[in-house]
């Protein structure tokens, strides 16, 4: 086994990681195909519509916001962290001097750009929705305070939208290893996945989700986050090192 020193290592990680910038291109063209995507769907319809009538009077009310934005990433960021997983995308690491942590290093690095990449954009098409609505919807637009945003809450909002991306590109990475160790997790993760979610009696899927979500302090939501991530990429080296080696 060749001996890596820490000065080589921080290198070949960098290396590395250039190179999956360059080879996952594709993967940014999809974030902006989706979010173009959500962003004409939330144009035309909306997230939710309200209406009453009397007499000849009829009102309707239709909302506006970006959660199919958010929706749209959060699935693309899902999909990313499973693909890093890939025994293609693994086997392309040795094509550098490399071991299982570095490739797992280079390959944390690239979801965390991508993670910041995919929630700055996904702010800034939430903000070109507003504009979309004033332009192209057919109905007349009551603008109020909230219709605008400041400059604080767009740096905020980005840098929860990147927390929650980096969150659900983890839980991918860890369920690719864990497909990657045995094909049986096919079927246990979305078994487990619907027994999480099934029926009011048990909501241990609707504590998980408050956790994260209901959480108010920006500081302490990122803390959770950080944490979890943490957990889930150790997880994931961890489960890679149980792997055979390749041949």
């Amino acid at each position: 086994m060749m001996y890596l020193t820490n000065a080589s290592s921080s290198a070949i990680v960098k290396r590395q990681y250039l190179f999956k910038l360059r080879a996952f291109i594709g993967a940014f063209i999809a974030l902006m195909l989706v979010q173009w995507a959500a962003l004409g769907f939330s144009i035309l319809s909306g997230s939710g519509m309200t209406g009453t009538s009397s007499g000849d009077l009829s009102i309707k009310v239709t909302y506006f916001n970006g959660n199919l934005l958010i929706t749209f990433t959060l699935l693309w960021a899902f999909t990313t962290g499973i693909t890093l997983t890939t025994k293609q995308t693994r086997y392309g690491d040795f094509a550098f001097v490399t071991n299982r942590l570095t490739s797992h290093l280079s390959s944390i690095a690239f979801l965390f750009t991508a993670s910041v990449i995919a929630g700055v954009t996904t702010m800034l098409a939430s903000n070109l929705l507003r504009v979309g609505i004033t332009f192209f919807s057919d109905a007349n637009i009551f603008l109020n305070q909230s219709f605008s945003i400041s400059f604080l809450e767009l740096i905020i909002g980005i840098v929860a939208t990147t927390m929650y991306v980096i969150l659900i590109a983890s839980i991918g990475y860890i369920i690719g290893m864990l497909v990657q160790l045995s094909k049986l997790f096919v079927i246990i993760i979305p078994s487990l996945f619907i027994a999480l979610t099934m029926g009011s009696a048990n909501p241990s899927m609707e504590y998980i989700v408050a956790f994260y979500s209901k959480e108010t302090s920006l500081f302490l939501f990122a803390l959770k986050v950080l944490i979890t991530i943490s957990i889930l990429f150790a997880g994931a080296i961890f489960i890679s090192n149980r792997m055979e080696v390749r041949r």
